[in-house]
């Protein structure tokens, strides 16, 4: 009988691939917090990614079922797309990522880590950093975080890749303020490393 497998460990949850074939994201207690606290923030979290899931209208893999502290979602059987980057995926990441953001879904953790690609798809995952917003602000700091993952994890093609990102980007209602914040944003971010 096939056993329940562990395929990720982040700092909120585990990732099973389930015998069934589905991928199960359990949000496990944390010692260290009082009982009551873990729970409402465990169980807030989930509701909160859930709707997130239900949200969606980019590609991303299917919810397929729910619990107080685990989502089961479809099992997308392709490239972590960190580990077959090319440029010619950046403007294509970009006009999704516009459609995530118009909806008012800010991402929250947006790199390459967190995209798979199969059959020349690029589907977005994990959202348990994602919220609900439509503040400019926070749709900027969500490129921000998307501009150090590419410099970092892409050194050699960032540039190129971030110009074409935001090729696609441009699709949204909100470019110019967005671009605007984004550069304040930037600058905050340099300063910092001073």
């Amino acid at each position: 009988m096939k056993k329940d497998v562990i395929i990720g460990r982040g700092a909120e949850a585990t990732l099973y691939l389930t015998k069934d074939g589905v991928v199960r994201k359990v949000r496990h207690p944390k010692k260290y917090r009082l009982g009551v606290i873990d729970d409402n923030l465990r169980f807030s979290r989930t509701k909160r990614e859930k709707k997130v899931y239900e949200k969606l209208s980019i590609p991303h893999p299917k919810l397929l079922g729910f619990g107080d502290d685990y989502l089961e979602i479809e099992y997308v059987d392709g490239d972590v797309l960190k580990d077959v980057f090319d440029v010619k995926y950046s403007k294509l990441i970009g006009e999704h990522v516009a459609t995530m953001h118009d909806s008012g879904i800010v991402h929250g953790d947006l790199t390459t880590s967190n995209m798979i690609l199969k059959d020349k798809t690029v589907f977005f995952i994990d959202f348990g950093l994602s919220f609900f917003s439509t503040k400019v602000e926070d749709k900027a700091v969500d490129l921000h975080l998307f501009y150090r993952a590419l410099e970092s994890k892409h050194h050699k093609e960032f540039e190129k890749a971030f110009k074409s990102f935001l090729e696609g980007y441009k699709k949204s209602e909100n470019y110019d303020s967005v671009m605007n914040r984004f550069e304040i944003v930037e600058k905050r971010g340099r300063n910092k490393h001073k």
